[in-house]
């Protein structure tokens, strides 16, 4: 497979960055039997006209989301604009499976029906899921993977959520000329294809005080012990007035230890989004189990860079793992509330991502974006199939 990844700043003239965007992969890049794009843009930007213009210029599927922030290898941090890349190969193929808007009741059908509707367009089983879902309020954003999981037999998963200025209102994925608020769309690579993975998340400065979840409804925890949420919160930090609180506690997110996970995986990291102020309720971006175990953890600086740099060198041995497999591209989801936390020192992750990988050739190519969630998997079953998982605070990454 050869990739190559252009940059724009441009957000407002459609046209000119379509034009810049696709001029940068001609230059780079000749298409071979079959191509895929995949971009990340600027929450602000029109992307359903964005993909339109790119899918007309280049003649090929463009799958993407929304962001906050890009990185880049070689150009590092991006706080505006666009990233495309393109794979090309004759021995992997692609195929692209499309949602369209989800419904909170039929939801897991209609992700079921649309992966097998793009695993019957291939020859091949694929070896990879590379996806870009949606934030909604009413779907637990794990249940996305559950059911590809499920679905797909346990084919590896990546991806992430895709995310906005965290107004958790403007975030959007799109295919081609068509975007969507709560539409699903992902991308099959089968063939000649050795996906390997890292993710990591420092688990911070625990807080003493633990609970334990005794009454939950999907993403939504009512009650910690004898208390409901919001009282458990305000005997640790004060509890602000609004009802989206995502970045109030981007700083301190929630440690959750869950009672069915094995014994050889870290606890998860969970991100507060919302509380109702009535209930006393919190919202989440994924399932809160009952019975998990939960506690608040304060994340600073040198937690972001050393969950970072480990999850970077964890792929670098991974890569050189796999003799003389050629990769070519390294997709990057970092969490939106890392983002918040690195405050004025932005670039921390892009230069960690430019430092390790500065032994690598040029041709290495290297994108990423902050998400409200990222999904990577974090090894494998005894059965042999992948662990699946979505993750919050944490750098999650994907060679191929």
């Amino acid at each position: 497979m050869k990739t190559a990844v252009a940059v724009t700043p441009e957000i407002d003239d459609l046209e000119l960055a379509a034009k810049e965007l696709a001029s940068q992969i001609r230059e780079n890049l000749k298409l071979e039997r079959n191509s895929v794009g995949v971009a990340y843009c600027d929450a602000d930007m029109d992307v359903a006209g964005l993909g339109e213009l790119l899918h007309a210029e280049l003649g090929i599927d463009i799958v993407g989301l929304t962001t906050t922030a890009t990185i880049e290898r070689h150009t590092g941090y991006n706080d505006m604009g666009a990233l495309l890349s393109v794979l090309t190969s004759d021995d992997i193929t692609f195929s692209i499976g499309s949602t369209g808007e989800l419904d909170s009741n039929s939801f897991q059908d209609t992700i079921r029906s649309t992966y097998k509707d793009a695993k019957a367009r291939i020859q091949d089983d694929p070896k990879l899921i590379m996806t870009f879902a949606p934030y909604i309020a009413d779907i637990s954003s794990d249940s996305y993977v559950e059911v590809l999981d499920e679905v797909s037999g346990g084919i590896p998963v990546f991806g992430g959520v895709a995310t906005d200025h965290f107004d958790l209102k403007y975030q959007k994925t799109f295919y081609n000329g068509q975007s969507y608020s709560g539409g699903l769309v992902f991308i099959l690579l089968a063939g000649n294809v050795k996906p390997a993975f890292s993710m990591e998340h420092h688990l911070g400065a625990k807080v003493e005080k633990r609970g334990v979840i005794t009454k939950t409804t999907n993403n939504l925890v009512e009650r910690v012990d004898d208390q409901t949420f919001k009282e458990f919160v305000a005997s640790m930090v004060p509890v602000p007035d609004e009802t989206n609180v995502v970045f109030n506690f981007q700083s301190t997110p929630f440690v959750m230890e869950l009672p069915d996970y094995e014994k050889d995986e870290q606890p998860v990291l969970r991100v507060l989004c919302t509380i109702d102020h009535e209930t006393g309720a919190g919202g989440f971006l994924s399932k809160m189990p009952k019975d998990s175990k939960l506690y608040l953890s304060t994340f600073e600086l040198e937690h972001l860079r050393q969950s970072c740099s480990s999850a970077l060198s964890t792929l670098v041995k991974q890569m050189a793992a796999n003799g003389d497999y050629k990769y070519s591209m390294v997709f990057i989801s970092s969490c939106n509330g890392r983002h918040g936390l690195m405050g004025g020192n932005k670039t921390l992750e892009s230069s960690i991502v430019n430092e390790k990988f500065s032994e690598f050739t040029s041709d290495l190519n290297v994108m990423g974006y902050y998400a409200f969630g990222e999904i990577c998997p974090t090894g494998r079953r005894a059965d042999g199939t992948t662990k699946n998982r979505f993750h919050n605070i944490s750098f999650a990454l994907c060679a191929i």
